[in-house]
């Protein structure tokens, strides 16, 4: 009886930790996204619902990288982000040294600390993990990676967070300013000194997290392989804002010389980073077994 009885405990516990597994909140991230597509379509910079543009994007990151990463390596994922670019952006707007001369309107970015937006690096850090995750899909480095892979990620991770940039500054600069430029620039009144700026803080902050991520923390650590739904929606993510940058010239006509640029450099680069990630996940777990 009392082997017997062991086993029952253990089918048990085997049967709970299989439950532990399943993952509840599907639903409610893919509800985020659809609010987040909401949203990024309304377009609004300025009052309550600025606050939720911001605040969406990094619940949602926080409940998938809990899961992807682990609670407390998804938590060291938004420290070291808000360090790094916090520092950066500090830098930049006291010594102009990093991304040229420019200053943070005090109306449309929420509170200022030191110049900069506290809000601001919660799209560091939602933009950051999507196209984290979404190199991974594309590479197919789901688990820990180390050595070369550490340079190639920061490398190509810093390449498209600052591609999105260059997709997007203008307009934010230009029409929407957020931030103004006080000695305008090569790129539709951008320097170039801010493209090459962000790629060396992007690349910096990839380059960070993926060497904790290897040889400090170990993760992500999977026993199973995650599921290709699972994995689609941080790609989802990064698409999102990209969509409203490739289809705006067709409805908005106003300073559309900046718009119509901004969208074919969305739809070509952004773009076709995304389809890639899309078509990687459909065909990346068909004959694998899902979490």
């Amino acid at each position: 009886m009392t082997h017997r009885h062991n086993i029952d405990i253990l089918t048990y516990m085997k049967a709970q930790a299989l439950r532990n597994t399943i993952d509840k909140y599907v639903w409610l991230r893919w509800l985020i996204l659809v609010l987040i597509l909401t949203t990024t379509f309304i377009g609004t910079i300025a009052g309550p619902l600025a606050l939720v543009v911001y605040v969406l994007p990094t619940i949602f990151v926080f409940m998938h990288g809990a899961r992807y990463l682990g609670r407390k390596n998804i938590l060291l994922f938004f420290i070291l982000t808000y360090i790094i670019t916090f520092t950066a952006e500090y830098l930049g707007v006291h010594t102009g040294q990093i991304f040229g001369t420019y200053y943070y309107n005090s109306v449309s970015n929420g509170p200022l600390l030191g110049g900069v937006p506290v809000l601001l690096m919660l799209t560091y850090f939602t933009l950051a993990y999507s196209t984290y995750v979404l190199l991974r899909v594309i590479f197919g480095w789901i688990s820990v990676i180390r050595g070369w892979k550490v340079l190639a990620i920061s490398l190509l991770g810093g390449m498209v967070m600052t591609l999105s940039d260059l997709a997007s500054d203008p307009v934010n600069s230009t029409v929407n300013q957020l931030y103004i430029w006080t000695q305008g620039g090569v790129f539709f009144g951008v320097p170039y000194q801010n493209f090459m700026g962000w790629l060396g803080e992007t690349f910096l902050l990839f380059f960070v997290i993926s060497l904790v991520f290897g040889y400090v923390t170990k993760a992500p650590q999977q026993k199973k392989q995650p599921s290709a739904r699972f994995l689609l929606e941080p790609i989802v993510l990064f698409i999102i804002p990209v969509l409203p940058v490739i289809l705006r010239p067709l409805w908005v006509h106003q300073s559309i010389d900046i718009y119509q640029p901004m969208s074919l450099i969305a739809l070509f680069g952004l773009g076709t980073i995304g389809l890639m990630g899309l078509i990687r996940v459909t065909s990346y777990h068909r004959n694998t077994r899902k979490t």
